[in-house]
């Protein structure tokens, strides 16, 4: 009787530890969660070059530098899809102005996937420009479950800076020569293929982007309808004195601007573009 009350006690402590360790142990494979925070790292992603190579670490030289100075304490990384980028994180060797915006993409969510989402680590992302289009096309291919594309992407917010949601008509001047440009032009069949908002969920994961896209009535390459197109959560538009560049340049000063969640504010002076990206990036509800 004593033997078979040890062996039932015994088998009952066996069953509570594991009972216990199923509660206080992360599954293997389990997403990571979402917090705000300067902790995650942040991938810059660059715009379409003319002369088909950029300088990673000067075209968000400004960028970066604001979010160290505002003690962001994740990894600030870059990076960059064409053969003659230089002093990026992370470099797509093949890349061409005629590789498709697709291509680019697969390269872009698998480097994410592989280094992190695999990993169960999750990013931010800033894109100018054509990034943006690169970063969207990522994350609704993932999500749809195209081939080549990876199924988890854990990017946790995301921001736009000048990004031709709704096409450029600068894309006209060059459709003719690269691929690219011909992708960018207004009712694309590559446009068509986003649809009409933005990626947020993963339909295979679950897993939620926070997205906030920015324009500029004077950015004088995208229209400051064109830089919101796309239903996105958050919308920033800048009023006066910030073109293209700017929205990824200008970091201090305050700016007439608006923004939308859900609805839009009244015009008034708020913080630079640079700054909207940081707060976006730290705050999901920014």
């Amino acid at each position: 009787m004593q033997r078979s009350l040890k062996r039932l006690t015994l088998f009952l402590s066996a069953v509570l530890a594991l009972a216990f360790t199923m509660l206080t142990v992360t599954p293997a494979g389990a997403a990571p969660s979402h917090s705000d925070g300067s902790r995650n790292r942040v991938i810059f992603v660059h715009g379409f070059a003319p002369t088909g190579k950029h300088d990673c670490a000067k075209y968000f030289s400004s960028a970066r530098k604001h979010f160290k100075n505002k003690n962001w304490k994740g990894n600030l990384l870059t990076f960059g899809y064409y053969k003659g980028d230089k002093n990026c994180s992370y470099r797509y060797k093949n890349g061409t102005r005629n590789k498709s915006l697709n291509t680019v993409a697969k390269v872009f969510a698998n480097y994410v996937a592989d280094n992190y989402s695999s990993k169960n680590e999750k990013v931010d992302v800033v894109a100018h420009s054509m990034g943006g289009l690169i970063v969207r096309a990522a994350l609704y291919h993932s999500s749809k479950g195209t081939p080549g594309f990876p199924k988890k992407l854990y990017i946790e917010d995301v921001v736009t800076l000048g990004t031709p949601h709704g096409g450029t008509k600068a894309g006209y001047a060059c459709s003719g020569i690269f691929a690219q440009c011909k992708e960018m032009k207004p009712r694309s069949a590559f446009l068509k293929s986003l649809g009409t908002a933005m990626p947020k969920s993963n339909r295979r994961t679950g897993w939620t982007t926070d997205w906030t896209t920015v324009s500029s009535y004077n950015d004088g390459v995208v229209s400051e309808a064109s830089g919101i197109a796309g239903i996105a959560k958050h919308e920033v538009q800048y009023k006066a004195g910030i073109g293209h560049n700017e929205l990824k340049t200008v970091h201090t000063g305050r700016h007439k601007s608006r923004i939308k969640h859900p609805n839009w504010s009244a015009w008034s002076k708020r913080v630079s573009p640079v700054e909207q990206a940081r707060l976006s990036v730290l705050l999901s509800s920014m």
